[in-house]
């Protein structure tokens, strides 16, 4: 989804990626910044990440948003005020060896750390491994709503929004 709106943002002859590079290295008031990315490391290389930050309150509730996240806007107001995991990804050579549950331990200790007793993420129902793996370090699902279908994207579905209480 992300590359999927970087590259709505690209000027002509400008890659999705050189807009996503640009905005980790330098809007520090973007939720994909580096300062809100944690990186799990193997033998001295990158085995999976993770980004995550405390969604605020919606500005205007009511203002339209684009079909592609219309239901992820939807899902995340739910969650405003919780710390919310955006990406997590681990490499599937490094998939089964504790990294995503390390990854998910450091954003509840995050969470706790910024006050929040809250964890939320979203997961989309054809992701039956992550869904698995979120519901057996406890988080429990909260709503759903369909899938938008984009260039690019996952098969149908729903997303998922699932939470952790952390007290």
């Amino acid at each position: 989804m992300t590359s999927f709106l970087w590259g709505q943002m690209a000027d002509p002859g400008r890659s999705a990626f050189e807009v996503g590079r640009g905005v980790i290295r330098n809007d520090e008031k973007h939720f994909t910044h580096f300062r809100n990315w944690r990186v799990a490391e193997h033998r001295g290389r990158i085995a999976g990440a993770l980004n995550g930050y405390v969604i605020p309150e919606p500005a205007n509730p009511a203002a339209p948003s684009p079909e592609v996240v219309r239901a992820l806007n939807e899902l995340k107001a739910m969650a405003a005020g919780t710390w919310y995991i955006a990406a997590a990804a681990i490499y599937p050579e490094h998939q089964g060896k504790g990294f995503g549950k390390s990854l998910l331990a450091e954003a509840e200790s995050i969470a706790r750390a910024a006050g929040k007793d809250r964890l939320t993420l979203m997961v989309g129902s054809f992701n039956a491994r992550a869904h698995g793996l979120y519901r057996q370090t406890g988080f429990k699902e909260w709503d759903r709503r369909p899938f938008s279908a984009f260039p690019g994207s996952d098969e149908p579905g729903e997303w998922i929004l699932m939470v952790k209480d952390l007290t």
